[in-house]
């Protein structure tokens, strides 16, 4: 273009104009880089953060994984200890029927029987069960321990005679 016009361009000033273009080329590329790392920062730094934060939680994760396996095999322990007293329960509960059977066995109780002054139950039991069953009055007096007189809430509300118990030798 210039050499249309008659200005012939100088080797210096071609070479001072290239050195300006390298120069301001190297200096723009530099910018750039510039810009686009600060640019970049911030989305650097909240990704470092999120990882931060991902490692947090997997390592929250994993604690409470341990956990759930500590509390499951804890609470496997405690079924297998709740199944044991089942059966102990069961046990003293077999027990408890067992010795129940052995005191009716040996402890009978009679409602409604007249009530005396100065009464002595035991021969009087003695009669009235040996009638009942068919015996002689005096082997049921040896096989007959005791015999009492016992008050209940029910008894005394309805005027009634008291329950008299009786009890057998085994």
């Amino acid at each position: 273009m210039l050499k249309g016009r008659g200005i012939q361009p100088s080797p210096t000033t071609a070479s001072s104009v290239a050195k300006t273009l390298a120069l301001s080329d190297t200096n723009l590329k530099e910018l750039i880089r510039q810009a686009v790392t600060e640019a970049i920062n911030p989305f650097i730094a909240r990704l470092n953060s999120l990882d931060e934060k991902i490692v947090n939680c997997q390592s929250t994760t994993t604690s409470n994984l341990n956990k759930i396996a500590e509390m499951e095999i804890s609470t496997q322990q405690n079924r297998t200890e709740i199944k044991a007293v089942k059966r102990q329960v069961k046990s003293l509960e077999n027990q408890v029927i067992e010795l129940q059977i052995e005191k009716a066995k040996t402890l009978l109780r009679v409602q409604n029987f007249p009530e005396e002054a100065g009464e002595n139950l035991r021969p009087k039991m003695a009669e009235f069960l040996a009638q009942l069953a068919g015996k002689k009055d005096k082997e049921l007096l040896y096989e007959i321990t005791a015999a009492f007189r016992v008050s209940s809430a029910y008894v005394s509300k309805h005027s009634l005679p008291r329950e008299i118990f009786v009890c057998f030798s085994s």
